[in-house]
């Protein structure tokens, strides 16, 4: 976050299995000095945190805190309420989509209508936009 704009540092978007997400995770984390570091707890994502935050401790950091947190709001309406911020306020690295070939197909392909075959590379960048778009804005990220 710099002037209320989101900079896009790195991505990690994979269909690996948590044995390896976890520590990659942690690993990214450490490396790009995050000190808060927030995953949605669905669908297995508070024990995800939980291991997240015991990767970092193996890699000897207390630096970066774990907070995990419930969405119920739908995907869709967050998604597209979201687009234009977005749109506005992200910035990715010039070459984004030959380093992140498989997120930028996700995004750049999202249909408001109609199947998507994939949507977590949206609903996870609509979360981004959400922690600056929610009142009070961003205190840290």
């Amino acid at each position: 976050e710099y002037n209320h704009e989101a900079y896009v540092l790195d991505i990690y978007y994979t269909k690996d299995p948590m044995e390896i997400t976890e520590p990659e995770t942690a690993r990214r984390l450490l490396a790009h000095g995050v000190n808060l570091a927030k995953i949605e707890s669905n669908n297995g994502g508070r024990g995800f945190a939980r291991n997240v935050q015991e990767q970092l401790r193996r890699l000897g950091s207390n630096r970066c805190r774990v907070e995990w947190f419930h969405q119920s709001e739908n995907k869709v309406a967050r998604i597209l309420t979201n687009s234009t911020w977005v749109q506005d306020h992200t910035y990715y690295p010039v070459n984004w989509r030959d380093r992140w070939p498989e997120y930028a197909k996700a995004m750049l392909h999202y249909q408001k209508e109609g199947k998507n075959a994939h949507d977590d590379a949206p609903d996870a960048t609509t979360g981004v936009a959400e922690q600056f778009t929610r009142k009070g804005g961003v205190s840290v990220w």
